[in-house]
C-alpha cells in the first residue's frame, strides 16, 4: 500500500524564501510558523489519497450512468424521409407554367404522394411520427414577434401584429402574425404492410399552451382567401381546440426542426414496409425548403440522441486526467 510519501514529496519552503533545514533564529515565533507550514502540508498529504479515490469514484459513477443512457438509446429507432423532392409529389404541385415560374399555387390543392420506409429492426409502441422542415426561419426575429399574445389568448388586440392583419375585402383576421398564417398543413396517412393503421393526434400540444396560449374563439378569415393563404386552416370550432395548431406556434430554436403529428399506438415488427400517404400541400420551393416525414420510438431519456451517453463518458474522462 502506498504511503502519504509517495503521493506527495514536498520541502518545506519558510517564508523568507529559504529551505527549511536552513539556520534559523531559534526564536519562539520562528517554531511556531515552521509547525504550522509542516502541519498544513501533512494534511494536503493526507489528503491526495482521498482525492484520487474520489476520481476514480467520479469515474465510475458517470461512466455507469453513461452506458445505462448508451443501452437506452441504442435500441431506439428513427426512420426518416423527405418527400417534398420526390417525383410523385412535385408533379402537378404547381398545374400551370406561370405558377410554376412563380414557385406559387393559387390554387392550393397540392398533390397526393406516398413514400415507403422500412422498420428494419421492431418499433415498440407508441410510435411518434413528425414532419421536419429545412431552412425554414421560424427563430428569426422579424417572424417570431409578428403575433398578438393578447388576441391569440382571445383578449382585445394590441396591434401587435405587423404582416395578416386583415383582409382585401379589409375584414378582420383572427388570429392575426405571419406565424399563424404560415400554418403547416400537409397530411399524413399510414399504413403498414397494406394495413391501414391509426394515427392518434390527442395530447400532441403542451397542456400549458392550450391553457394559457391560446383562447376559446372562433377563428376568422384565417387562409380562406386561396390566392394569399400561407398555409392551413385552423380546424375545430375553437383555436384551442386545434392541437397541431398549437404545436405549430411554439418557436424552435434551430432552423431544421420536427414537430409532433401523432403516435401509433401499436407495435411494429422487424422487417416491416410502413407507407406513408401525403396530402403535399405546403409550399416551400421559393426558400429552398425541404420536408420530410419521420418516425421514431422513444426511451426514459426522450428520443435517439447520442449526446447524453457522449456527455457522461466525457466527464468521466475528463475525471481521469484530473485524478
Amino acid at each position: 500500500m502506498r504511503t502519504r510519501e509517495n503521493f506527495i514529496r514536498l520541502r518545506i519552503v519558510d517564508d523568507r524564501g529559504r529551505h527549511s533545514d536552513a539556520r534559523s533564529d531559534g526564536s519562539d515565533d520562528d517554531r511556531v510558523a515552521r509547525r504550522a507550514r509542516t502541519r498544513a502540508i501533512e494534511i494536503l498529504a493526507a489528503a491526495a489519497p482521498g482525492d484520487a479515490t474520489g476520481a476514480v469514484a467520479g469515474v465510475h459513477g458517470k461512466g455507469g450512468v453513461g452506458g445505462v443512457v448508451r443501452r437506452d438509446v441504442r435500441d431506439l429507432t428513427v426512420l426518416e424521409r423527405r418527400y417534398d423532392d420526390e417525383a410523385s409529389c412535385v408533379n402537378g404541385f404547381f398545374p400551370t407554367a406561370a405558377e410554376r415560374a412563380m414557385q406559387r399555387s393559387y390554387a392550393g390543392a397540392g398533390t397526393t404522394c406516398s413514400v415507403t420506409l422500412r422498420a428494419k429492426k421492431a418499433m415498440k409502441a407508441p410510435v411518434f411520427v413528425y414532419y421536419e422542415l429545412g431552412n425554414f426561419f421560424q427563430n428569426h426575429r422579424a417572424y417570431g414577434r409578428d403575433v398578438d399574445y393578447f388576441q391569440l389568448k382571445g383578449e382585445a388586440s394590441q396591434g401587435l401584429c405587423t404582416t395578416h392583419i386583415k383582409t382585401a375585402s379589409d375584414a378582420a383576421i383572427v388570429p392575426c402574425g405571419v406565424r399563424a398564417w404560415s400554418f403547416f398543413n400537409d397530411s399524413f396517412a399510414i399504413s403498414v404492410n397494406g394495413q391501414s393503421m391509426a394515427l392518434d393526434d390527442a395530447g400532441i400540444a403542451w397542456k400549458s399552451d392550450l391553457k394559457h396560449r391560446l383562447g376559446s374563439y372562433a377563428p376568422e378569415n384565417l387562409n380562406t382567401d386561396q390566392a394569399t393563404r400561407g398555409g392551413g386552416q385552423i380546424t375545430g370550432s375553437t383555436v384551442d381546440e386545434d392541437e397541431h395548431f398549437a404545436t405549430w406556434m411554439r418557436t424552435p430554436a434551430l432552423s431544421t426542426f420536427r414537430k409532433l403529428v401523432g403516435r401509433l399506438n401499436t407495435d411494429i415488427p422487424r422487417n416491416t414496409d410502413i407507407t406513408v400517404t401525403i396530402d403535399n400541400r405546403y409550399n416551400v420551393y421559393p426558400f429552398d425548403g425541404s420536408k420530410s416525414v419521420v418516425i421514431a420510438t422513444s426511451g426514459r431519456y426522450g428520443g435517439y440522441n447520442m449526446t447524453l451517453p457522449i456527455m457522461y463518458f466525457s466527464c468521466g474522462a475528463f475525471c481521469v486526467v484530473l485524478s
